[in-house]
């Protein structure tokens, strides 16, 4: 029996140790209970934003009276939003001047200084009179098309599928009579690169296309025939450069021509000059702190930035300090 004992230890020890790796194996997995990942990378160090660089402040708030806005353009003073089925228009005094009801949900916007409006509705375009009146639709594009942005050329109609990765060009009838697909040919990029569901353009002062490659972080110059001009091309975490999926989210150009983008993620708004370069801030993360949608923007007139927080169902307006 004494030579007994040493075995039974031996085995009571072997048995503790197994349970002992078990329990901590088991915790460890727990939420609350894992180690820190090594991997894992801290972007709040770039939130914080150089005082120096923010040349804006916001000067008002509008509170907006529906909580489904999806998409805002301005032109000639007035300003154009897609609520719903709703289309509204704000003037320049911000009372609403027209609300009126659409045969569907528009999802994108662009106004041309005449008054009449073009909406993008998924998988198809309509041309809206001034007072709201649906005056063209074009063809359904398909069940997967996914139409994200539209912009005014002369009397052409540019509109960005983000499902398809191309931007369709329509006549003023929306005749299909053209697209894009960014084949540059003169670049190892080739193509758009759309992961997700942002895919923005828009035409500056100059009558200038430019177009998002979300995926490379680009923001591109195209010819009406397609082939790319220029582009801007900045990946980084850091506020001279774009970051994560699909930024810039929005952009538009202030009346002198300079970019104004839109960043989801670390939510900013900057103001960026050709060559790339930030030329200012206008808004920093801390604006817009436990929000989750880069806010939509417009330029006025007058060089103000409008802002549309969706998080907040508000309008903000940035003036230059």
């Amino acid at each position: 029996m004494g030579r007994k004992w040493p075995v039974i230890l031996i085995v009571l020890l072997s048995a503790a140790i197994i349970i002992a790796v078990i329990v901590t194996e088991h915790t460890s997995t727990l939420p609350g209970r894992r180690p820190p990942n090594p991997f894992a990378y801290d972007v709040d160090e770039f939130r914080s934003v150089d005082q120096e660089l923010i040349r804006w402040r916001e000067t008002r708030q509008v509170q907006l009276d529906r909580e489904d806005i999806r998409a805002m353009a301005y032109a000639g003073g007035k300003i154009y939003l897609a609520a719903g089925n709703e289309l509204q228009v704000i003037g320049s005094d911000w009372s609403r001047i027209l609300r009126r009801n659409l045969p569907g949900e528009p999802t994108c916007l662009a106004a041309a200084r005449e008054g009449w409006i073009v909406a993008g509705m998924g998988n198809h375009l309509a041309i809206l009179d001034s007072d709201g009146e649906t005056i063209a639709v074009s063809e359904v594009l398909g069940a997967e098309s996914n139409i994200t942005s539209v912009a005014i050329l002369d009397d052409d109609i540019y509109a960005a599928d983000a499902t398809g990765r191309r931007v369709l060009i329509f006549n003023r009838e929306l005749e299909l009579t053209g697209e894009l697909r960014g084949d540059s040919g003169v670049s190892d990029v080739h193509g758009f690169i759309v992961p997700g569901a942002h895919f923005s353009l828009a035409v500056n002062p100059e009558d200038e296309l430019w177009i998002t490659n979300p995926g490379i972080h680009a923001l591109q110059n195209y010819t009406a025939s397609g082939r790319l001009r220029s582009y801007i091309q900045r990946s980084s975490f850091g506020i001279d450069g774009f970051s994560g999926c699909c930024n810039p989210v929005h952009f538009t150009f202030l009346p002198d021509g300079r970019f104004v983008t839109s960043e989801k993620g670390i939510i900013r708004i900057k103001v960026i000059i050709g060559t790339g370069e930030v030329e200012s801030v206008v808004a920093p993360p801390e604006l817009f702190r436990d929000g989750t949608r880069a806010p939509a923007v417009a330029a006025g007139d007058n060089g103000n930035i409008l802002a549309l927080d969706f998080d907040r169902n508000m309008i903000r307006i940035f003036e230059p300090i």
